[in-house]
């Protein structure tokens, strides 16, 4: 599981998967409405389509989905579904996943939180090296921008930061549409492989939104075309 999933457990883990096993056939044989839809997220950016439940097995459940939700899952290995017939969101693993024939496996059912649904403004995530750094206290750290969004950007960097949390400083970002300069705050810093993320919350002006958005659209685009060329799509 990734940082975008907290999985929970309501009346033990054995009984949520019976539950949530039972309400999927229960879809499947026409007893209950079918509402199911499935999330990801690709790029940061979230891809949700319906779904219908084809069989179920003790454990198991295969499902025909959106070719472009089944390119995703095969990224994810992992899916969130989505019903007003569960107490709460569901996430699984993906088992099999056929992009041609718009089909996935899925199995270990659980109930979660989806933290990205929580989420106040569209981030994505960024593909080329775009150097941005924060300057607080005399001292600056820089590094590669990582995603961004109207309300934050967080950026790796190769080594440890001086900073204490909550400092607060301005952040400077090279896009390629011109760079743009924040007021920053350090929420928090992570461990990641290549070194160090700093996750900082911004205050943008009106100029600085407009380019961040403008960015953010043009990067979408760029995304949702990946997805689209996938070769195993067929949406022709």
């Amino acid at each position: 599981m990734n940082d975008m999933y907290q999985t929970i457990k309501l009346a033990g883990e054995k009984e949520d998967g019976a539950q949530i096993i039972a309400i999927l056939a229960a879809i499947r044989e026409g007893r209950l409405k079918n509402d199911l839809k499935l999330l990801n997220f690709f790029r940061e950016i979230p891809v949700s389509y319906g779904a219908s439940v084809e069989s179920v097995e003790e454990n198991f459940a295969e499902l025909l989905v959106h070719q472009i939700q089944a390119v995703v899952i095969s990224f994810e290995k992992v899916t969130v579904l989505k019903s007003s017939h569960f107490p709460k969101d569901v996430i699984a693993n993906a088992n099999y996943v056929n992009i041609e024939k718009s089909r996935i496996v899925l199995s270990s059912f659980s109930y979660a939180i989806v933290r990205a649904d929580r989420r106040m403004s569209v981030r994505v995530e960024l593909s080329e090296p775009i150097y941005a750094s924060f300057t607080a206290s005399g001292q600056t750290a820089g590094g590669r921008l990582h995603d961004m969004s109207l309300t934050g950007i967080s950026i790796n960097i190769p080594e440890e930061p001086g900073f204490t949390l909550s400092e607060n400083g301005e952040l400077a970002v090279t896009l390629p549409i011109g760079t743009i300069t924040v007021p920053a705050s350090l929420l928090k810093v992570l461990t990641v492989d290549d070194g160090f993320r700093m996750v900082f919350e911004i205050e943008a002006t009106r100029a600085t939104e407009l380019s961040i958005s403008k960015y953010i659209l043009q990067r979408q685009v760029e995304i949702i075309r990946e997805l689209k060329d996938h070769p195993g799509i067929n949406l022709g």
